[in-house]
């Protein structure tokens, strides 16, 4: 399969019992590098699926253009690649308008899904512990997936699926969205101000538009492992970012969530991080 790189974890270790190969793609500002993708499907690779988080991305929080949107749907019709878009954070936007879904694409311009399986979550818009999702596609896959589902759990829990169902009906998720858009837009900008004001000039990061997650990539050498060992003595813990590179790599990045903390927290969470990360290239020169 093809996935880009980095990308979610919980994917790649709900996939790791089935020993798959991974063909990665790069990502820049934009999202997923579509001429590399060009290059890999024009060499005969015909992957099961390409799996992508196409809105505030998991662990990056970048955005897919608009423009690298069309051009996948238009690479995934002339080789038959099917596209599996997760979407959790899509409603988790900051300024302007909700990204627009690569499925919403694809039936724009077959008249029908006939390239992406789409799939979302309320865990994100409602209640963490809400483990409900949905999925979009063509009905010939969903049929297949009702007999999966079946064999993995029975189904998902029907309270679960009383509540989603009530919150949606009533209106609550429409008045709750604005509410958590508002909060985390507020801790995002307190974690870019953070990192702007104490961060040394060699950490670089994303400037995500939505979303739960800022990506940092520290300088070549430095091993993210290592500054969460340190960084934990100080009660500060991130994600490092190797594990979300799916052939290996990565050392240097780590994922920064600022959804859970208050401005004032992850102030002095981010100093204390640049603290760390200071002393530790004063020692290794940098």
């Amino acid at each position: 399969m093809i996935v880009e790189q980095p990308t979610y974890m919980g994917a790649l270790q709900a996939w790791q019992p089935y020993q798959p190969s991974y063909i990665t793609v790069p990502m820049d500002d934009e999202g997923l590098d579509i001429q590399a993708l060009s290059r890999i499907l024009e060499q005969g690779v015909r992957p099961r699926f390409l799996y992508i988080v196409s809105c505030f991305q998991n662990p990056t929080g970048i955005t897919l253009s608009p423009a690298r949107r069309l051009a996948l749907i238009q690479l995934a019709a002339q080789y038959q690649v099917p596209i599996v878009e997760d979407d959790p954070y899509g409603e988790l936007y900051y300024s302007g308008e909700r990204p627009p879904i690569l499925a919403a694409l694809d039936c724009a311009i077959h008249g029908e899904l006939r390239h992406v399986l789409y799939l979302s979550t309320f865990s994100k818009l409602l209640a963490p512990g809400l483990r409900v999702g949905w999925m979009a596609a063509p009905q010939e896959i969903v049929r297949k997936f009702v007999h999966a589902k079946q064999g993995t759990d029975l189904h998902s829990s029907s309270l679960s699926q009383a509540i989603a169902y009530e919150a949606c009906k009533d209106g609550l998720l429409d008045r709750h969205i604005p509410t958590i858009r508002a909060i985390y837009h507020a801790r995002r900008d307190a974690m870019l101000e953070a990192l702007e004001a104490d961060m040394p000039n060699t950490v670089r990061w994303t400037h995500p538009d939505g979303g739960m997650f800022i990506w940092l990539t520290l300088p070549e050498g430095v091993d993210a492992t290592e500054v969460l060992r340190a960084s934990v003595e100080q009660r500060v813990v991130f994600v490092p970012g190797a594990a979300f590179f799916a052939n290996g790599g990565g050392e240097n990045t780590m994922r920064l969530n600022f959804s859970h903390s208050s401005p004032e927290r992850i102030r002095e969470g981010i100093a204390r991080l640049a603290t760390v990360l200071s002393e530790l290239f004063t020692t290794q020169s940098i």
